[in-house]
């Protein structure tokens, strides 16, 4: 028998530092896979869209998206995994979002690119901008 011994205690913390960055953060992060999957949302996202974790778990990302951009996401997503070409990747834009009453406000989402092995995850982070749309 051989076997590896790995102290895991700073891999541990390494990952609750991250779970602490994650959950802290005051805008809504969401990530998801290349199918548009979502895997990871943060207590912001759900606060900000007004959904609970376990409703957007396991949902196309598209839920959160007012139309024609939730009809179109899907082809978005397909077009750059098949041609490598980066439309929104590492740029920032407003848009609308869609919470989960149907209401739509406008945020300001920044989408990034993460590989684990050969798994894409795309990450974005946004910025809630009712309030200023308020003051308008």
């Amino acid at each position: 028998f051989t076997g590896i011994l790995r102290d895991l205690t700073a891999e541990e913390q390494e990952n609750e530092r991250m779970l602490a960055i994650l959950s802290s953060a005051v805008d809504p992060i969401v990530q998801i896979n290349k199918e548009g999957i979502i895997q990871l949302v943060n207590l912001a996202c759900c606060k900000v869209f007004k959904y609970l974790e376990n409703e957007l778990l396991g949902q196309n990302v598209k839920i959160l998206m007012p139309e024609p951009h939730a009809s179109l996401h899907d082809s978005y997503l397909k077009n750059y995994t098949s041609t490598g070409v980066k439309k929104v990747l590492g740029i920032g834009r407003k848009l609308r979002g869609r919470r989960s009453d149907g209401i739509t406000f406008g945020l300001y989402l920044t989408l990034s690119e993460a590989r684990i092995g050969e798994e894409a995850l795309f990450t974005g982070i946004m910025r809630d901008l009712s309030v200023e749309e308020e003051e308008r």
